[in-house]
């Protein structure tokens, strides 16, 4: 006699109903009413502003424009250029507004961007590039940041410098190797930085201050478009900018996203944007026009005063002549874009590596030609061709220096004014003229 296949199994039909448990001697249950409709509150976002705010929700991808092929290797992570945020934004403003893309598109200016961290009182707290003359030097306890300052050449000394351009010297003697240090400054700093003889301490840099993290690199492989399957041996390799919370920089978890803050001339409503390669998301905040930086009380006035100015690049900049402005005579002398009452002559420059920059071109649909960019931070020193009033020198506050008004749209070029009181050595130098404030004044320090 066969089996049954069923021996040994449990049917837990019958099982219930020797225990009595069946459905049928369950009593009925009472059937469940559907539950009152949940009253959502609306969802209300902040009114459209000239002044936004981008959170990148994923690592940002932006590229040099180098070739890209095995033997080159990943392309390291970049801060995102203003021309990349501009196409963003413009982007953006198209579609909420419908207009057509096309060449007049370019014409929206945007300034920007700059980096922010959001505080806990929902506000933003500004951080700028670490300028060019300020050096790191020493570790631990003894990390300290001395500034470089412009000097005339001693007896018998000289340089293969341009004409008329000093050389840059550290403010006091120091034995050691030069360390490291954050990459961006908290903007209290930075003002800070350009007013008072002592720079900040280093512990104070760092702990208000912000360094990109190790690049987050991938591993890619190409599609065969035959085949839409792996092309076997064509790796190639992107690293991206993380600006998460759970950055391990930031030193505290519970802080928000690092934003970027740009201002545009026309006002942008809160949505998802994409920013930069592979249509990485960035979420768009609008923002009060207070969040960009304000003119500190009487800061014009005081340039003035000093007979001489310092101007900071907060974004990467583009020149005809290299490091140098176009707008400089071969005597260093000449008036910023757009500031026709403001004549200024170049005493010397901090100007890190430049860096390349690249990009398509969607008009042509070919690659643009590539740039060399003047870094973010980099300072140049001037002194002021006669007396300008402080009205005078207002529009220079975080004014574009570029040369080609389509780089000023872009938002290349920004730079923060500050004041530099020349010393009695340099204000000897033949052509420049101090002669409207006491030479007593000009050895005192801001």
């Amino acid at each position: 006699m066969a089996k049954s296949k069923h021996k040994g199994s449990i049917r837990y039909d019958k099982q219930k109903k020797k225990e009595g448990t069946s459905p049928a001697a369950t009593e009925p249950q009472e059937i469940a009413k559907p539950a009152a409709p949940v009253q959502r509150q609306p969802v209300t976002s902040a009114p459209p502003s000239p002044v936004v705010s981008l959170e990148p929700l994923a690592p940002l991808i932006v590229r040099s424009g180098r070739p890209f092929d095995a033997f080159v290797g990943v392309d390291e992570m970049r801060f995102p250029p203003p021309s990349t945020i501009a196409g963003c934004l413009r982007t953006a403003w198209a579609r909420a507004t419908g207009h057509p893309f096309g060449p007049d598109l370019a014409k929206l200016s945007v300034a920007g961007p700059l980096l922010v961290r959001p505080d806990e009182q929902g506000g933003l707290r500004l951080l700028a590039p670490k300028p060019a003359d300020a050096h790191y030097f020493g570790h631990g306890d003894d990390a300290r940041c001395i500034r470089a300052e412009p000097v005339t050449f001693d007896d018998g000394c000289g340089a293969d410098l341009p004409d008329k351009l000093l050389p840059l010297r550290l403010s006091e003697k120091i034995d050691g190797k030069a360390s490291k240090g954050p990459a961006w400054w908290d903007w209290d700093d930075l003002l800070a930085f350009r007013q008072v003889r002592q720079p900040p301490s280093h512990p104070d840099l760092t702990r208000r201050g912000w360094s990109p993290p190790t690049g987050d690199r991938r591993t890619h492989v190409a599609i065969d478009a035959a085949t839409l399957a792996a092309d076997s041996g064509r790796l190639f390799q992107t690293e991206g900018m993380d600006f998460a919370a759970d950055n391990p920089t930031l030193k505290n978890p519970d802080k928000p996203s690092l934003r970027l803050l740009v201002r545009c001339t026309e006002p942008l409503s809160e949505g998802l944007v994409y920013l930069g390669g592979e249509r990485r998301l960035a979420q768009l905040h609008p923002e009060p026009e207070a969040a960009w930086p304000v003119v500190p009380p009487n800061w014009f006035k005081r340039i003035v005063e000093a007979g001489g100015l310092t101007l900071t690049l907060l974004t990467p900049a583009c020149f005809d002549k290299g490091y140098r402005p176009g707008w400089l005579d071969d005597d260093l002398e000449g008036t910023p874009p757009e500031l026709p009452n403001l004549r200024l002559r170049l005493i010397a420059a901090a100007v890190e590596r430049w860096q390349p920059h690249s990009g398509w071109d969607l008009a042509t649909r070919q690659p643009r030609q590539t740039r060399k960019l003047v870094a973010a931070g980099a300072t140049y020193w001037f002194c002021l061709l006669g007396r300008p009033s402080p009205d005078a020198l207002a529009p220079l506050w975080l004014s574009s220096l570029c040369d080609l008004e389509q780089d000023r749209r872009d938002g290349y070029g920004l730079a923060l004014p500050a004041p530099w009181t020349l010393s009695i050595t340099i204000q000897k130098l033949p052509g420049i003229n101090i002669e409207f404030f006491p030479v007593e004044r000009a050895t005192q320090r801001v």
